[in-house]
């Protein structure tokens, strides 16, 4: 495959602005804003995930399955300027970015996480999508302690 330098800038944008919409559907409470990011047969994974949580969805009815009730038990506010990087090839960028604001709405905790993730795009669209997140930072925020106490045992 062969990438032409004005293509690839033109790819680069493209995906900057796919993730700058992803960010926004999240800020806005639109979940059906940000299924349609992604193809129909995208792959999104969470290589940290803790044992007996969601490791990997398959496709897009999965992917919104896994985030549409996401405003009912999350309220993020502010996220963090992005840094981009991107591979030689030019449809795929490692986003690093961080929620600065947000609140677990179910226990009243601050959920403040880093994110590093991989994002693969082709024709607009995401197509794989690997989220690296610090699971400490999320089960602090979303378990209570004796319930928390008891995953750490379990790991």
């Amino acid at each position: 495959m062969t990438f032409n330098p004005a293509d690839n800038e033109k790819v680069r944008e493209a995906s900057r602005e796919i993730f700058s919409k992803f960010c926004k559907s999240f800020l806005e409470k639109d979940m059906n804003q940000f299924i349609e990011l992604f193809d129909d047969n995208a792959l999104f994974e969470f290589p940290y995930a803790p044992k007996g949580f969601t490791q990997k969805l398959e496709g897009k009815a999965a992917i919104y399955e896994y985030v549409k009730d996401f405003p009912q038990r999350f309220d993020i506010t502010r996220f963090s300027e992005p840094t981009f990087h991107f591979a030689m090839n030019p449809n795929i960028m490692i986003v690093e970015f961080e929620i600065e604001e947000a609140q677990v709405l179910t226990t009243g905790k601050s959920y403040l996480q880093k994110y590093i993730s991989v994002i693969e795009t082709r024709d607009n669209k995401i197509v794989h999508y690997k989220d690296y997140w610090n699971p400490v930072v999320a089960l602090v925020a979303l378990l209570d302690e004796a319930s928390l106490q008891k995953l750490l045992n379990e790991q």
